[in-house]
């Protein structure tokens, strides 16, 4: 099959016979070609035919698609002068496509959002510059921004990929979509305002748990406590009488049951309201770990660097405090640990507090050790209060490692009122 000639190839050609053609059998032979060409002329004409239908079809699908896609979609050159807009980012406007197109993106935007727009098409306008990478892909633009609309304003993403034009081709224009995300800043702002609202209460259960704390360590001071001591005193009295030897026995077990009780309740009570924080934080947390080692019978180690001297709010030493106490409570009674090393260091304006053991460990997952998930979860309230983190690194049969971090400074968040 011969290959198909366009229709100017066909007119030169009919043009040269004309001109060559000087005998009655040279026009039948022109006649002939004329009716070739008239066919092959027929047959290109129906196939260009069928392909503009086909391309007005396939322009209609994308005019379908680009008005009604559930995203607003729009083209804007350099300056952000919107160039087209569909329907969709229209409606989201608030205004008809005709009064848009060729308005700048400027003027639709809350004043508070301007900076934001204009450091948009800055970043635009510079990745246009930019060639795809390897993949051919060319990074996303994002900003958020808020339309002026008739009624309520709206939270909106805009997502911009600059085209990158064939050679030769001199326009510039970026393609963007407009996503509407007010419902999702909405979620957020009630996310926020009841994340506030628990960590308030959280902190005041906690300082609620502390106040009673603090009364039941003073009353079994003053009540318990008391009574002990006049018991112990009483004790003394008797040992100095004469007595026979089971007796005399029987009071040197009494008055050491008495220490021990003593020295139990000292224990108690300090954990209850340790004095010691008067001290400050690094002093009350080597107190602690001294009697809680001494206690049960855990080798202990303890250390600071550049703590000695360092003092915080007593809210905030408070909560530090308890959140060693838990974790050293949690090494008792799940580890089975034989050692723990417990530091507390300044590094620059965080103070680091770590607790480390060299038990059973566990899983992070709180259904695998409900005991020790609770009291994990009671640790993290406490570094939320005091704008901390915490962090736990554990497996089976490796230990565990406590990592407690507490900002030095004093700023406090005005909305909780810390």
């Amino acid at each position: 099959m011969s290959p198909r000639r366009s229709a100017q190839e066909i007119s030169d050609e009919l043009k040269r016979l004309a001109a060559h053609t000087t005998d009655d059998r040279d026009r039948l032979s022109l006649l002939h070609e004329l009716q070739v060409y008239q066919e092959e002329l027929t047959v290109q004409n129906e196939q260009l035919t069928r392909a503009q239908m086909m391309l007005e079809e396939t322009r209609d699908q994308y005019i379908e698609l680009y008005d009604f896609a559930p995203n607003g979609y729009l083209s804007i050159d350099p300056h952000g002068l919107i160039l087209r807009i569909n329907l969709t980012g229209a409606a989201l406007i608030g205004k008809p496509r005709q009064s848009i197109e060729g308005m700048p993106v400027l003027g639709f935007v809350v004043p508070e959002s301007r900076s934001e727009l204009l450091g948009f098409l800055r970043r635009c306008r510079a990745n246009r510059r930019r060639h795809p990478n390897e993949h051919g892909y060319t990074p996303e633009i994002a900003s958020e921004l808020i339309l002026k609309c008739p009624g309520d304003p709206k939270h909106v993403q805009l997502l911009c990929r600059p085209r990158h034009n064939q050679p030769g081709d001199q326009r510039a224009e970026f393609f963007a979509a407009l996503i509407d995300i007010t419902e999702r800043k909405r979620l957020e702002a009630e996310w926020t305002r009841t994340a506030l609202e628990r960590a308030t209460l959280a902190r005041r259960l906690l300082s609620v748990q502390d106040e009673e704390r603090h009364r039941i360590a003073r009353d079994l001071h003053d009540n318990i406590g008391q009574q002990i001591t006049s018991l112990r005193q009483m004790l003394d009295v008797i040992s100095m009488a004469p007595l026979d030897k089971d007796a005399r026995a029987r009071v040197t077990q009494s008055l050491s049951i008495v220490e021990q009780l003593d020295h139990d309740l000292d224990f108690l009570t300090t954990g209850l309201r340790p004095a010691s924080l008067d001290l400050g934080i690094t002093a009350a947390v080597q107190q602690f770990v001294g009697d809680w080692s001494a206690r049960l019978g855990i080798t202990s180690e303890f250390s600071s660097d550049g703590a000695d001297g360092v003092r915080l709010e007593p809210d905030v030493e408070t909560h530090l405090y308890r959140m060693v106490q838990e974790a050293l409570n949690n090494v008792a009674k799940h580890a089975a640990a034989s050692h723990v090393s417990i530091s507390v260091e300044r590094r620059g304006s965080t103070l680091v507090v770590t607790v480390q053991d060299d038990g059973c460990g566990f899983r992070l997952d709180a259904r695998s050790n409900p005991k020790a998930g609770v009291g994990l979860v009671g640790m993290r309230e406490r570094t939320q209060i005091v704008r901390g983190s915490i962090e736990v690194v554990t497996a089976p049969g490796e230990g565990t490692t406590v990592r407690l971090r507490v900002p030095l400074d004093s700023d406090t968040d005005p909305r909780l009122g810390w």
